[in-house]
């Protein structure tokens, strides 16, 4: 025990394995039984500079130094321990200024001397967090917890940026976890760790509907009913934001999976007022989520308006690199129906949304019938001019009650262009502007003579 050669070697092992405190403790042994050591004031210095210990490090080296003036590393090693302990109250300054991106290099360059004091990484991590850059401030509050003691509220503030934030759920579990295993009784991490456990179960739940094409459970999970996963994560973002002062700056994944999930869902189900809803707020949490372009597009192309489909439509592709095939698909029909829309649009004529059912296609066509048939109409128009929106009206009724037909022409192909490659009227559809195939007409079958119809509601 008063060897102190067998301290320094053993000192030297510690350093290799990265075990700083022991090799410390193993120095200060040294310099009690021989305090003239110099590589053991050297070594010692070292280590208390890394971990903040300036006034220590400072006194090491200068007494080095006394005995070891040819040594060049030394001075230059005390001239940047002078800066980095100015290092905090610099970045009091910059911050109080609002030059965020000055505190990140000032502090950066006082790690790099100090990498294990943890009030740097800590001041960082405000100044990323200022900056809206969670990853790093999370990274810096990482390495803050394994070498500062462990403290509770920061476990429990790292743990729930990584969750809501980043929503990266084993390294946000984890780290709560290492704050029971430090006190089992903590109220503050406990609540945190059942709340991250019950939350992720339910994204479990969401994920296996999505995965199954079970839209309404997916739309259940999601955002229906009080107990609904936007509700309470939408909360915890809320606080997570005003904890950090961080409140439009922090990037939300959690939330963003909810909301996209529920865009997906809504636009699956034809539903284009919530995929419109839906999809926006995916939008606005990320304006390059493919899903919510194409999800989006959906809706808009569903409202007929088919630029704004279109424009969807090419950021997704080229957010997709222009390899997907369904995006691809889905842009080309949104330019055939702009095209279409622009030429005749049957769903127009009519008066119904394209979402419309074949019943209210079928009570929409009736009414206008009875408005316009030439038997019963009472305006101004002349006998030419009511014929005309007749046929209009038994042309888009052919059409959209024809599932065959509808789909063709839902595609952006007019079954009634002259340039498709089959009429499916045949000659019967354009001999007469009132004649209907049969079944074609929810009146029954025209007479036989004139223009007259059997009402048959």
């Amino acid at each position: 025990p008063s060897n102190y050669l067998s301290y320094f070697k053993r000192a030297a092992t510690y350093l290799t394995l990265g075990r700083n405190n022991q090799a410390l403790a193993d120095f200060s042994t040294i310099l009690k039984l021989k305090p003239d050591f110099g590589q053991a004031l050297l070594q010692r210095g070292r280590l208390y500079t890394k971990s903040g210990e300036f006034v220590k490090a400072k006194e090491d080296l200068e007494l080095y130094l006394k005995s070891n003036q040819g040594d060049p590393e030394v001075p230059a090693l005390l001239s940047s321990i002078n800066e980095a302990s100015k290092a905090l109250a610099l970045t009091q300054n910059a911050i109080a200024e609002g030059k965020t991106e000055e505190c990140v290099h000032i502090l950066g360059s006082a790690i790099l001397v100090a990498p294990l004091y943890a009030p740097f990484r800590m001041q960082r991590a405000e100044c990323h967090l200022a900056r809206g850059e969670v990853e790093e401030a999370v990274n810096d509050l990482n390495r803050a917890t394994h070498n500062a003691a462990l403290d509770p509220q920061l476990m429990h503030r790292l743990s729930t940026m990584t969750y809501y934030s980043l929503y990266m759920p084993e390294q946000a579990l984890n780290q709560i976890k290492q704050c029971i295993s430090f006190d089992p009784e903590n109220k503050l991490c406990k609540g945190l760790f059942r709340k991250l456990k019950t939350t992720e179960k339910a994204i479990g739940k969401l994920d296996e509907d999505l995965e199954r094409s079970r839209w309404a459970g997916v739309i259940n999970k999601a955002v229906g009913g009080e107990k609904s996963l936007v509700q309470s994560v939408e909360t915890e973002t809320t606080e997570m934001e005003n904890t950090n002062n961080a409140v439009g700056k922090m990037p939300k994944r959690l939330l963003l999976k909810i909301y996209s999930a529920a865009c997906k869902a809504y636009t699956e189900n034809k539903d284009t007022a919530n995929a419109m809803k839906w999809c926006t707020s995916t939008l606005s949490l990320d304006e390059s989520n493919v899903d919510g372009l194409v999800g989006r597009g959906m809706a808009h192309m569903l409202n007929d308006d088919f630029e704004e489909a279109i424009r969807d439509f090419t950021k997704a592709q080229e957010l997709a690199g222009g390899q997907d095939r369904k995006i691809h698909e889905k842009l080309t029909k949104a330019q055939k129906l702009l095209k279409q829309s622009q030429q005749k649009d049957y769903y127009k004529i009519l008066g119904v949304p394209r979402s419309a059912t074949p019943r209210e296609i079928k009570k929409a066509f009736r009414k206008l019938a009875l408005q316009w048939h030439p038997d019963t109409y009472r305006g101004d128009l002349a006998p030419d001019q009511v014929e005309k929106k007749m046929a209009g009206l038994n042309e888009a009724y052919e059409v959209l009650s024809d599932p065959e037909l509808r789909e063709r022409f839902d595609n952006g192909d007019d079954p009634n262009d002259p340039q498709a490659q089959q009429n499916p009227f045949g000659q019967g559809f354009g001999g007469h502007p009132f004649f209907f195939q049969q079944g074609g007409s929810p009146f029954g079958q025209a007479g036989s003579g004139g223009f007259q119809f059997n009402f048959q509601f």
